[in-house]
């Protein structure tokens, strides 16, 4: 039976709940406060190449796969060299920074010990206690630091693997296998992330109600809504929203992320490969960097390499110098060379990504008991978003396929 669904965000996650609300045949009605549709995730195509504001690809699933279908995108799969991926730990590039016998440990840490979470603890104090500390340092420390934006003492496990089982009955192999879905790599599209978007929107407009340059403003005027109502915003807008509904000092962190994409005639490394993730007190300031250029092609034009790093917003200590002269003394350590680039593009989202540590953590638990009142009272009101289950577009469309 036909529903009448509100979506209030117009951003990736907004579109991905329209495109299955749509697939049901409900009436679906979907609300931006902006004139753009896409939230962070999006292209600008440049006289070099191409740059992604945020995302470079999404981890191709079947249910992934009949929604391009559908929207007619075909996705555009990585060259062979984007499997070659590096660390740099004791400041050199290595492709498996850990001993034999430290291997060792990691297999039977992740096959047989028992897996606990320590709601006391940071994420590297209880990955320490968990893995030891080389395989914290020079495995796990520039692996979770890359991919959710900053060092592991910012995070905690309990927020990041939240759909795990951390009681200590269960191992992580065990919930691996449980949650493991089947995927066919990563991929991106002929013309970007942006791709993606635009053809989303394009099947959507004669499916749904967009309506864009709206503001809501008052969580009071969204509850006398009637049907369901799907919150889809970012956290950023979400926190004010709430109001008095949540305390102040249950207020989760928000992090500030720069990425910078370099065009330059020479390779980062002898090799072509997907990047390069970086630990903590190795001299570097950036969080990882993308081979944009050697993952998939035609992301840079005249024969130019294609670079994005990563940096955590406490990486420029000091307004007079610069974020390209931060990348190229990054860049030097790596090749031993200085290098000037042909052109650089700076994308800074402040605020713009939640940090997964305790307060996320307690946040969302918050919001489980706000959404329970508002059924109870008849309010079919939800959260969605990279702060409820999980970071990364996959996890994002498989949430909402849920609801």
């Amino acid at each position: 039976m036909s529903e009448e669904i509100r979506i209030i965000g117009g951003g990736i996650t907004g579109l991905f709940l329209a495109y299955h609300h749509t697939k049901r045949g409900d009436a679906v009605t979907l609300y931006e406060s902006s004139n753009k549709l896409g939230g962070l995730i999006g292209t600008n195509t440049v006289e070099e190449g191409l740059v992604e504001f945020a995302a470079n690809g999404v981890l191709l699933t079947d249910s992934m796969n009949s929604m391009l279908d559908d929207i007619g995108l075909t996705p555009l799969f990585p060259n062979n060299a984007s499997k070659r991926r590096y660390f740099w730990t004791n400041r050199k590039l290595s492709r498996l920074p850990i001993s034999i016998l430290t291997g060792l440990r990691l297999l039977y840490t992740v096959c047989f010990k028992k897996l606990k979470f320590n709601e006391e603890q940071n994420f590297e104090t209880w990955a320490r206690h968990m893995f030891g500390s080389a395989i914290t340092e020079n495995i796990i420390e520039p692996a979770i630091g890359g991919v959710y934006g900053t060092r592991l003492e910012s995070l905690q496990a309990e927020s990041i693997f939240n759909q795990w089982d951390g009681s200590g009955s269960s191992t992580i192999l065990k919930e691996i296998l449980k949650n493991k879905r089947k995927t066919y790599g990563t991929v991106s599209f002929p013309l970007g992330m942006g791709d993606l978007i635009s053809h989303l929107v394009d099947y959507l407009k004669p499916k749904i109600q967009i309506k864009t340059n709206v503001s809501l403003d008052s969580l009071e005027e969204i509850l006398q809504w009637k049907g369901k109502v799907k919150l889809s915003i970012s956290l950023k807008n979400l926190i004010p929203l709430l109001g008095n509904q949540i305390d102040r000092e249950e207020t989760p962190n928000l992090l500030s992320i720069t990425t910078i994409t370099r065009f330059g005639k020479n390779h980062l490394t002898i090799d072509p490969c997907f990047g390069i993730l970086f630990g903590k007190n190795e001299g570097i300031h950036a969080l990882g960097v993308l081979c944009n250029s050697d993952i998939f092609p035609g992301r840079a034009n005249n024969d130019l390499h294609s670079e994005t790093w990563i940096y955590p917003s406490v990486a420029k200590t000091d307004d007079k110098i610069s974020w390209e002269s931060i990348l190229e003394e990054d860049r030097k350590q790596i090749t031993g060379k200085t290098d000037s680039p042909k052109a650089v593009y700076i994308t800074s989202w402040t605020g713009a990504f939640p940090a997964y540590d305790r307060k996320l953590f307690l946040f969302n638990k918050r919001l489980d008991v706000l959404e329970s009142q508002w059924i109870a009272e008849g309010k079919d009101i939800r959260f969605f978003g990279n702060y409820r289950k999980g970071i990364g577009l996959r996890s994002l469309f498989e949430s909402t396929s849920r609801e």
